[in-house]
């Protein structure tokens, strides 16, 4: 009796396992091809994701939650937000699942810190995950952040440009800045419109301060791989240096606009709400974060300016990698979801919100803007040069940053040469790196 059961049973799980096959095959019960390899979508899979550079739950929405959720209606995307209790760390040890860790290079330490990373190569074989159509930079970037590795996939980018006040050049008659301008030129540019005019005054060219070294054009890392020592004491850097803060600032009206400051550089207020500066390099999403205020102002964007000895090469790339970390629950579900967001598809969708794409094809990068309002821009200039190679990364990045933004100011106020300032910088991030180096 008991055999007759158990060949009953085989015979009905046999039945059940080619019925099971049969609907697969035409398609009716698990839709397996909508998202790819062994993913069941009719299957309720919460995925949990976290931001590293702060994103808002509505930041998080509109970056990716709604684009997930409408592609992946049966999948549930919970955003964790961060705030002073709950950041990485704290929710990993309090047992909470994070399923994606996003963030840019300069943050992206922290997640494998945390112990998070997980090398993606095989997973992303497996889907069949084309990593030829992402810019060379963005993909070499990935593999710099991941010690080799692939614990990250670039999801946007952004580079730096140069955003220029039109009214002001219409002001004082002066031509605009054009692409492919070199740094010697734009200095002349900016020397033309430093001038005080009617008791106020006008600034010709500042850069973002720390954005320049973190992604300098020489490609130059803060930190040597080999003697973990400082590398600011070049003549490479003394290059940058004298192009970023000493020669813009040589006008006394430039001098005093500083003092006016307490000390500090111009900034984007400057060119924003004061509307005294001419031509402002920064990254390549000023108008997509601060739309608004970018409103308010007759502007427009050309390409970085550039070195004679680095011809057509901007700045490095600074992109956002989306991670899976290991303790996802669901690989291949996952790798889908990752897979989509660098797909043609999704990465039009979120160019055309002037967000910056991570494929080399022209026809995503040309979508750039053309959903805003700002689309009349002349927002190419963002790809007109090539990206400089990613600078090698150190664990003391963040403490030697600080050794080598300190002289800026001293640099453009005239109080102290570049020779000595980089000696300066070179000193006190050794000595921050020693310190680092006594925690561990």
């Amino acid at each position: 009796m008991r055999r007759h059961l158990i060949s009953l049973l085989t015979i009905c799980l046999s039945a059940g396992v080619v019925l099971n096959a049969c609907t697969n095959k035409e398609g009716n019960k698990q839709p397996q091809e909508q998202t790819g390899i062994g993913t069941n979508t009719n299957e309720r899979t919460e995925l949990f994701f976290y931001s590293g550079g702060g994103d808002t739950t509505e930041a998080f929405d509109a970056r990716f939650g709604e684009a997930l959720r409408n592609k992946f209606p049966n999948y549930d995307f919970t955003y964790i937000p961060v705030d002073p209790k709950n950041r990485l760390l704290e929710l990993i040890t309090g047992g909470k699942r994070i399923d994606f860790y996003y963030g840019s290079i300069g943050v992206f330490p922290e997640f494998i810190q945390a112990g998070l990373q997980m090398d993606m190569t095989e997973l992303a074989k497996k889907h069949q995950v084309d990593l030829s159509s992402i810019e060379p930079t963005l993909v070499d970037a990935a593999k710099v952040v991941s010690d080799g590795k692939l614990y990250g996939l670039p999801v946007f980018s952004n580079i730096m440009v140069t955003y220029y006040n039109k009214a002001l050049f219409q002001k004082f008659g002066i031509p605009s800045p054009k692409d492919g301008m070199t740094w010697d030129e734009m200095h002349d540019l900016a020397r033309k419109m430093t001038r005080n005019d009617e008791g106020k005054q006008y600034l010709g060219l500042v850069v973002s301060p720390t954005h320049v070294l973190r992604m300098n054009q020489y490609s130059q890392p803060y930190v040597d791989s080999k003697t973990e020592m400082s590398t600011i004491n070049t003549d490479l850097w003394k290059r940058m240096y004298e192009a970023y803060y000493t020669i813009p600032a040589q006008d006394q009206g430039y001098k005093d606009r500083i003092t006016a400051l307490n000390n500090k550089l111009p900034y984007k207020d400057d060119f924003l709400k004061d509307q005294n500066l001419a031509m402002f390099v920064y990254l390549s999403d000023l108008q997509s974060i601060l739309s608004k205020e970018m409103s308010g102002l007759d502007w427009d964007i050309v390409s970085m300016p550039t070195f004679k000895e680095l011809p057509a090469t901007g700045s490095q790339a600074y992109p956002t990698f989306m991670s899976i970390t290991n303790q996802t629950v669901n690989k291949d579900a996952s790798m889908e979801v990752l897979k989509y967001l660098i797909s043609e598809e999704y990465q039009t969708m979120a160019a055309k919100k002037a967000t910056i794409p991570v494929l080399k094809n022209p026809a995503v990068q040309n979508a750039l803007g053309q959903s805003t309002e700002f689309k009349d821009k002349n927002l190419k200039a963002i790809f007109y040069n090539k990206m400089a190679p990613i600078s090698p990364k150190s664990k003391y990045d963040s403490a030697v940053e600080k050794a080598y933004t300190k002289p800026q100011v001293d640099l453009s106020l005239g109080k102290i040469d570049t020779n000595t300032a980089l000696r300066i910088a070179e000193e006190e991030a050794n000595k921050v790196i020693t310190q680092e180096k006594l925690k561990n």
